[in-house]
Order: structure tokens, then sequence, then C-alpha cells
């Protein structure tokens, strides 16, 4: 079963298929050269003003983090988690929240009575009707009942027993009104370059500055715990960062499940891990991936964190990459033409983390990255990548563009101080 559904146009016919079949053994050929082009032909004139992007500066580590470790989980929304927790208060859904059914009706949530449920739509095109222009009203219009099951802390016993000693970021949006790759670009550049599509993926395809080189430019450790190894070439897998082609195959980019058990018994653990979850054997809670087995993968991880001697000094950063049309009432703010996205779960989990504590700080993926580079002293790559200041491509898989030649701005978010970087979620 693919794992979601994105709209793509092929030799000459527009049609559904899957992210991870598409386009098999040619979308990587045919984009392979597409970094290149883009920086001489990108349109000059803006838009609208690019976001603040400050000079490269490297400032002194001030907190007694030394590892910080970054999970993203699958296509899930924070009411469809957490809108029924006790513990979430106002945060959660609201009294009466229901969505017209169509025919003059309306439908509410209902609580999912079994761990494994069918996918729902969350493309550029499904996840903006689900979000109706910020009525948050289309989610069943568009993806049925399925978009309004809910779960409860007796599905999800782990997660929910993170609020004890870990913060809950109630304000945390994924980066783009999309599915699952420009998300996860965010997460690595800080952008996506205006790719709105899970179309774009392969070994090497892209060029520009992403977080791995401002660690690598800086000595700062790090390594990519890729739990499934799952098959770049036919869009399977979540690793986006072999997208880059300084990182394509490096060898830290693919460590596994036992390497990252093995590196905190030993006491090797990198200054900053991304832990990558497997769509192919269903590790990453992506429909209709049993929940309860991702959630067991977490808790092994978390736990052999905090059996570790890397644990009095971590950060263990738990969200997911996006709603995957999973219903949520909070309007996204929009920050620029591709995101917000809509609201997802996050945890901060740390010995310095507040306890029974919901941060309502605005955060989104580029959050992540603001935290990284105050923690380890990195200048932005807002301040370093200049590409998608003016604009971004045009094409099938630049849908913000409307059919035009160019598309709005990307710059990368870290230059926007409005955005928050975490540091709310910890007393050190």
């Amino acid at each position: 079963m693919t794992k979601e559904r994105s709209s793509a146009s092929h030799n000459g016919m527009t049609h559904e298929i899957g992210r991870r079949a598409f386009l098999r053994g040619a979308g990587a050929i045919g984009l392979a050269g597409l970094v290149a082009p883009l920086a001489g032909c990108l349109p000059s004139g803006p838009a609208v003003a690019p976001a603040a992007s400050p000079s490269p500066t490297f400032g002194p580590r001030t907190t007694p983090i030394k590892h910080v470790i970054v999970d993203v989980q699958e296509n899930r929304s924070f009411d469809h988690y957490y809108g029924y927790a006790p513990f979430v208060g106002k945060y959660g859904v609201p009294a009466g929240f229901k969505q017209p059914d169509g025919y003059g009706a309306f439908v509410t949530p209902y609580h999912f009575e079994s761990l494994t449920t069918n996918d729902v739509a969350h493309t550029w095109a499904d996840t903006h009707r689900e979000f109706n222009q910020g009525s948050m009203d289309g989610f069943f219009g568009n993806d049925g009942r399925n978009a309004m099951g809910y779960y409860t802390g007796a599905d999800l016993p782990f997660y929910y027993s993170l609020f004890e000693t870990s913060t809950l970021c109630v304000n945390y949006f994924c980066s783009v009104l999309g599915p699952t790759y420009p998300n996860r670009f965010y997460l690595a550049a800080g952008t996506s370059g205006g790719i709105t599509t899970n179309s774009v993926f392969g070994y090497g395809v892209f060029g520009h500055t992403i977080i791995l080189d401002l660690l690598e430019a800086t000595g700062v450790s790090w390594k990519v715990y890729d739990l499934g190894h799952d098959d770049v070439t036919d869009g399977e897998s979540d690793n986006v960062f072999v997208f880059w082609k300084r990182w394509a195959h490096d060898p830290r980019t693919v460590a596994t499940k036992n390497d990252y058990l093995n590196d905190l018994q030993l006491n090797r653990l990198p200054e900053v891990s991304f832990i990558i979850p497997s769509f192919s054997n269903r590790g990453d809670e992506h429909p209709p991936a049993d929940v309860g087995i991702g959630m067991g993968i977490q808790q092994e991880l978390i736990t052999a964190l905090r059996a570790s001697s890397a644990w009095a000094s971590s950060v263990y950063i738990h969200t997911y990459d996006e709603g995957g049309g999973f219903f949520d009432h909070v309007p996204p703010p929009q920050v620029d033409a591709f995101g917000l996205g809509i609201r997802v779960p996050a945890w901060v989990i740390s010995p310095f983390a507040r306890p029974r504590h919901l941060e309502p700080a605005l955060y989104e993926h580029v959050s992540i990255l603001k935290f990284i580079e105050a923690v380890f002293g990195l200048p932005t790559l807002a301040s370093v990548n200049h590409m998608f200041d003016s604009s971004t491509p045009g094409g099938a898989n630049y849908e913000a563009a409307g059919g035009k030649a160019s598309g709005p701005p990307a710059p990368p978010r870290d230059g926007i101080a409005a955005i928050g970087n975490l540091m709310e979620c910890f007393s050190f």
C-alpha cells in the first residue's frame, strides 16, 4: 500500500498516484539536475519581503545541553492524539466542535476503536480544503469519517505518560499545508524551496545548504539513525537528508537502531541525532500502521536514552511531520504562502524540560533548527542560503506558483523572529 496520494503529471495526464510509487526509476533521473539550473533562473523582484537574514555568528554554548535527538513520526494531528487528553485543558477540542457533512447536518469527533485505521488524504490541495481559509471545517467534507477519529490515554499510554516529566508544545504546527516531503525539507533546510508535493525525491537531487552543513562546518558531531533503510529511489524513505548531494552516500546518514542503542551504551552518542522511522516496516505511525508499534519503538529509544550516561545532558524532541488529514480545530498562522500547516503533537523530553507543562509559544519544524542553532552557536540557514529569497520555481511540484513560471519566496524560516526556538520548554 502506498503511503499517501500525490497529484502528479506524467505523459500529459494528471492523475492520483502514491508517493511511494511515483515515477519509478524516472523521478530521480529527471530531477537530478534540479538545483544547478535554479541558481541561474530564479526571477528577480520578490513578491513579498524575505525574512530577515542575519549574518553568520558563532555564539558560545550557554546551556548544559550536549545532545539533541530529533525524532519525527508520521501523519498525526494534535487533536487526533491529544485533543481529549485530560491534561490539555483549553488547548484541546472545544465543547461543541463539529464539522459540516455537506448536506446541512454536522458530524462530531469519535473515538477510534482500532489502533490501525485507513489513511486519509493530505496533499497540498486536500490540506488546503481541510484548512478552508482558516475555518478548519473541511476535514469531514474532504476525507470522510476517518478524518474525525481520535485516540485517548488508554490507546497511547506511553505517550500520555510523558506529561509527568516532559513539556507538551500545544501550538506546534507543521511547516507546510501539505504532505510529508515538503515538511521534512523544512526540517532539513528551513524551506522546501517551494516544493509542495511528494514527487521530488532521490539520492543527491538537491544542493543548497541544510542543517548538516552548518553542523559540519562548526565541528558539531551528528548522525542520522535510519531505522528501516527504506528504498530511497522508489520514494519509500523518509530519510530526506540523502536527497542532498553532499550527504547522499555519507555513512553517517544510514546508522541503524542498533547503532543508536550501542552509541548510548558506549557513551559515543553524537551531539545532534536525527531518527528516521520506517514506513516500510510500519514503525512511523503512518496509517494504516498500528500506532502502538510506533509508540513502542519510541518507548524503547527514549527508555534507552534515560538509562544512559548521555541522559543528564540530553534533549529528545518527538513530533510528527504533518497532520495526515486528521482533524484539528486551531487555525495555523500563515507566515508565508506555504504555511504554517496543521497543528501536530510535539514533546520536549529532557531532565531540563519543564514537567507537566503546556507550552503555548508558536513553534513549527524550523523551531527545531533554531533550537539546534542556539544550543551549538550556529549561524542561521537564512544567512547562508539566499536561493529562494526572491521566488521559487513554478510547475507541477510547486503548486503555490498557481501555474505561473515562478512562485512566491521561501527563504529559510530560521530568520523569522516570531517562530520560537523551543527554549521556553526548559528550566536551566
